[in-house]
């Protein structure tokens, strides 16, 4: 069986993207509770709303950039609503080296 290479997303792209979500309005809500599945809203079509869900320790997105890079403003904006892209977050090395995956942040604690 082949395994896909795991890409690593510097944390400054994260921030980056994170700032722009805020920049553009972008919502991200909980859904039920759960640490591991939310609703981000779209900034180009108002009516509609992207699955960000962080499962098996994979981060994902049904936005359609996600089809094509590993990572995307709405699950940056997410890392930020969990605290993750603050300089003292637990997914930032000293060296600031990338957040997440590390299974990412071991399914946010085996929620």
């Amino acid at each position: 069986m082949t395994t896909m290479p795991e890409t690593i997303v510097p944390v400054a792209t994260w921030r980056r993207l994170a700032e722009k979500a805020a920049r553009e309005g972008l919502r991200a809500y909980r859904l039920n509770g759960d640490r591991r599945a939310w609703a981000v809203t779209s900034h180009s079509q108002t009516d509609t709303a992207y699955e960000v869900t962080i499962l098996d320790g994979d981060l994902l997105c049904s936005c359609r950039g996600s089809a094509f890079r590993p990572y995307c403003k709405h699950r940056a904006l997410v890392l930020a609503e969990l605290g993750l892209l603050d300089e003292a977050g637990s997914g930032v090395d000293a060296e600031g080296r990338p957040v997440v995956p590390d299974r990412v942040i071991e399914a946010l604690y085996a929620a």
